[in-house]
């Protein structure tokens, strides 16, 4: 259930944080605070995230899909490498990095 907190700031406009909290029992599942100039777009934002959040699969964040360390790291050298000009040691240490990442997920196909 969600709920909103008036706050009153030093140059006396009035914020409102609403907090939405999520509780199994007396575990508490997830927690969001979001903060805004109107207690209206307060409250709208914390329905249309609670009716979110009623799937379990948007509270864990499981829809997206691993991305291992190795491919980061082949993003990062095809997105950055023709914008920036790189000196020795940066080339040297993304080689390296390049094969720890692959060792790595060939240890541990989960990284």
């Amino acid at each position: 259930m969600a709920t909103i907190r008036a706050r009153k700031q030093s140059d006396g406009t009035i914020r409102y944080t609403a907090v939405v909290r999520i509780r199994t029992g007396k575990t508490l599942i997830h927690q969001e605070y979001k903060t805004f100039t109107h207690r209206s777009a307060a409250l709208t934002w914390a329905k249309h995230r609670e009716v979110e959040l009623e799937n379990p699969a948007a509270r864990t964040g499981k829809e997206h899909s691993t991305v291992t360390l190795g491919e980061l790291i082949r993003w990062y050298i095809e997105t950055f490498e023709a914008i920036s000009k790189w000196q020795r040691s940066k080339q040297s240490h993304r080689r390296s990095n390049t094969r720890a990442g692959a060792a790595a997920t060939a240890r541990d196909p989960q990284l």
